[in-house]
């Protein structure tokens, strides 16, 4: 019986470290891709200098000047947490805060689905406390009646704590397709403030 219990152990343990060096694998995977990349950006600038005149070179150099001085903002993007009970955030640079990017963050994070677009997002005063006010398309209604409360909450929540740290506002009120949000366990016509 203890040989049986210790070999079970063994297999546990076994498979752990089995699947703990499979995630490694896939982030080298990925450094290496995001590397290569890298390099050949960097070969493709350096042939252009090449391959040009003063005159080319010259015009190179201006858009790189205009992209130093462009200033870079960190924006927290809110994702749910495991327990689907709260959030885990994490912190992505950008030179440009539009509403499309900020989507993109939402879904590469896996808290909206991909099919969920941006169709206007407007910033304004709104009583005196900066607003924003985001249209969404049917994807992001549909996607929230399939939840449950708790997932429902989750990812509404990050879906406006993200959108409002991004734009620096108070409240956001989020429409599908002009509409009222509604879903299966709540309705919401009004503005909402971050989700704690």
């Amino acid at each position: 019986m203890k040989k049986l219990s210790k070999f079970f152990i063994l297999l546990i343990v076994c498979i752990l470290v089995m699947s703990g060096c499979q995630k490694k694998e896939e982030e080298t995977t990925e450094e290496k891709q995001a590397e290569a990349l890298e390099i050949e950006n960097k070969t493709d600038d350096s042939e252009e200098k090449d391959n040009g005149g003063e005159q080319e070179s010259e015009e190179a150099d201006q858009p790189e000047q205009q992209e130093d001085s462009q200033e870079i903002k960190t924006v927290t993007i809110y994702s749910p947490n495991e327990n689907a009970d709260g959030f885990v955030t994490s912190q992505v640079e950008t030179t440009e805060v539009t509403e499309s990017w900020v989507m993109e963050q939402l879904i590469a994070k896996g808290v909206v689905p991909g099919d969920v677009q941006v169709l206007s997002c407007t910033e304004m005063q709104e009583n005196e406390v900066d607003s924003l006010k985001l249209d969404l398309n049917q994807s992001f209604g549909t996607f929230l009646q399939s939840m449950g409360t708790a997932g429902e909450y989750v990812a509404l929540g990050g879906v406006c704590n993200t959108f409002l740290d991004a734009y620096g506002c108070d409240q956001i009120q989020i429409t599908v397709e002009g509409e009222t949000l509604a879903t299966g366990h709540a309705e919401y016509p009004g503005y909402l403030t971050k989700f704690e």
